[in-house]
């Protein structure tokens, strides 16, 4: 394989994936641990201490591992230089921009130095918001706004108002934020449940509306369900890129801390579905040990797709349509380098917009390789995209921004949302690196 490419877990072992992401997540292109120029160290043969026949063949066995080694060190060479084309192409995007847009967003693009981004938050104040505040922002009603991918948004972008405003975040338990939480992490499943799901996620649950009074509630003109959502959805941290990554990550790390197994009751009382539902129904009892991509195919109801994805390209410099239409060689080209061709790619998809599965399905390449998820529940479908190998995903879709970032939390690179054709050479390339997908300036409410 060309690259390094994380080799993907599951289950119990996402847990500890997000310790090592906190503590330590080490860099997957680290580029100095390649010895370059070191001569191989084969220690000599005594030839006057042995038979000539043995001799023979000690000379057989060192000159093999001479060309051995020499061929690890033309390998080496080879991921490095692959390597830093990628860093280089992925910096091209910066030197386009203006100094002040520049200067917002840093110089954090591609994987290596945004998982170095992240440890500078091991140590952040994890004081709960709210505490010296009789102020109360609250999640009620059970319309929102938009699909899951929305929703999930809405949540982290009221976690981020609340710790921004220095205000409580209430939730009633009858709510679509209480649904949508424990239908995929911190199921019910004792007496304490409830206190500890208010200490983790620094929130309040309120189960009658007499629990809140004393209260000085927030935004009250837009208690309406869809109004509030709609609003939390808009809503822009006024927090530098840096902090608003590290706070939201958090919370993501957090969320996945207590992902369902299975164990335990959602909002209603029902039985909790597995999150990795979606890797047993694909790859069976082995998921733990396969090596695979996945692609996920949104086509965003067509023209407001389009619309969304030219919006995309004037703020990031992606390509139009490449992530709506998903061709052959788009995904070939960020697979083909990686040596990922030759490992199952499974596509998920919105069903929208069948005939790229279709094309897919005649590429010669693609389709030895080809696996499509049935995509029975949502939660299934975001664990199978978050535990790949390989995420190529649509930035103007909420749900691709979801995984790349939940991946970003856990340590995982290989996120490829932006892409773009080189105009002298027409290869596809990296445009913008990870942290893009918690870029107000490129995502604006998706952020």
């Amino acid at each position: 394989m060309k690259f390094s490419v994380q080799k993907s877990v599951a289950g119990a072992t996402i847990l500890s994936l997000i310790t090592f992401a906190t503590v330590s997540l080490s860099l997957t292109m680290d580029l100095h641990s390649y010895d370059f120029f070191e001569t191989p160290n084969v220690p000599a043969v005594e030839l006057s201490e042995i038979p000539e026949q043995e001799a023979s063949l000690a000379r057989l066995r060192r000159d093999e591992k001479l060309l051995y080694q020499a061929s690890l060190r033309q390998e080496k060479l080879k991921r490095a230089e692959e390597t830093l084309k990628i860093l280089d192409e992925t910096e091209d995007i910066w030197l386009r921009r203006s100094p002040e847009l520049h200067a917002a967003l840093k110089e954090e693009a591609g994987t290596q130095r945004d998982l170095a981004l992240l440890s500078s938050f091991n140590n952040q104040d994890s004081t709960c918001p709210g505490t010296s505040s009789n102020d109360l922002l609250l999640l009620q009603g059970i319309g929102a706004y938009g699909r899951t991918g929305n929703n999930l948004i809405e949540f982290l972008h009221a976690l981020q108002y609340a710790r921004d405003n220095d205000v409580t975040l209430g939730i009633m338990s009858n709510s679509w934020a209480f649904r949508l939480i424990l239908d995929m992490w911190m199921s019910v499943q004792d007496d304490d449940w409830q206190t500890h799901f208010e200490e983790e996620l620094c929130v309040k649950i309120f189960h009658h509306q007499d629990e809140w009074k004393g209260y000085n509630l927030l935004l009250p003109e837009l208690q309406a369900p869809r109004l509030l959502t709609q609003h939390l959805f808009m809503y822009k941290s006024n927090s530098k890129l840096d902090h608003y990554i590290g706070d939201q990550v958090k919370y993501l790390q957090t969320l996945f801390r207590h992902y369902n197994n299975g164990d335990g009751t959602a909002s209603r009382g029902e039985p909790v579905q597995n999150m990795c539902s979606g890797l047993n129904a694909v790859f069976g009892l082995y998921y733990k040990d396969t090596i695979y991509s996945v692609v996920h195919q949104r086509h965003l109801e067509g023209l407001p797709g389009v619309r969304i994805m030219k919006k995309m390209n004037e703020r990031s410099g992606c390509h139009p349509t490449g992530a709506l239409d998903m061709e052959p060689d788009y995904i070939k080209s960020i697979l083909e380098p990686l040596g990922m061709l030759k490992y199952p790619i499974v596509v998920i998809s919105d069903g929208q917009s069948p005939s790229v599965i279709e094309r897919l399905q005649t590429d010669p390449e693609i389709s030895k390789v080809l696996r499509v998820a049935k995509g029975d529940w949502v939660g299934g479908d975001l664990t199978l995209a978050i535990m790949s190998n390989v995420f190529i995903g649509n930035p103007a879709s909420t749900f691709s921004g979801f995984i790349a970032k939940s991946r970003l939390a856990l340590g995982f690179g290989h996120n490829y949302l932006f892409r773009a054709k080189d105009e002298t050479t027409g290869m596809w390339k990296t445009v913008c690196g990870d942290t893009c997908v918690f870029d107000k300036q490129i995502m604006a409410a998706m952020s």
